[in-house]
């Protein structure tokens, strides 16, 4: 993947488990160069005008930091074990290169945070930030 410096990208992150219940992590981190647009700070990085993402399955918790993005889910909050039901997530959120060169792009993971033997990790790869013309 290649972009420009100053060029915002969405990312957007579907989690689906095969298991039911759990209190779920998830862990996107930034490969260098990029830096998260907190929609708690500036306003171009609130995704909820992107009625395209088709966002699901609200996070207990965010957090946008330096280097990662993080989201908790608590699937037994009010969830009726007997159905049988099965996490499931749609999150987006905005990232602006920054600084131009060519970058490790990390895999995100997932993990029910009491039973880490159900955990998966995304690919990783490479991109590169051109520089501005």
């Amino acid at each position: 993947m290649a972009v420009k410096q100053n060029d915002r990208v969405v990312v957007v992150l579907k989690m689906e488990g095969q298991h039911t219940g759990g209190r779920v992590l998830l862990v996107d981190r930034l490969p260098a160069g990029f830096e998260i647009e907190n929609p708690r700070l500036v306003d171009s990085g609130d995704t909820k005008s992107l009625a395209w993402v088709g966002a699901s399955g609200k996070p207990a918790h965010t957090e946008f930091r330096d280097d990662r993005f993080v989201a908790a889910f608590n699937y037994f909050e009010g969830e009726d074990r007997s159905t049988g039901t099965k996490p499931t997530a749609t999150v987006a959120y905005i990232v602006r290169a920054v600084t131009p060169g060519r970058y490790v792009h990390p895999a995100a993971s997932v993990e029910d945070m009491y039973r880490p033997d159900l955990h998966a990790r995304t690919g990783a790869g490479t991109l590169e930030v051109a520089p501005a013309q």
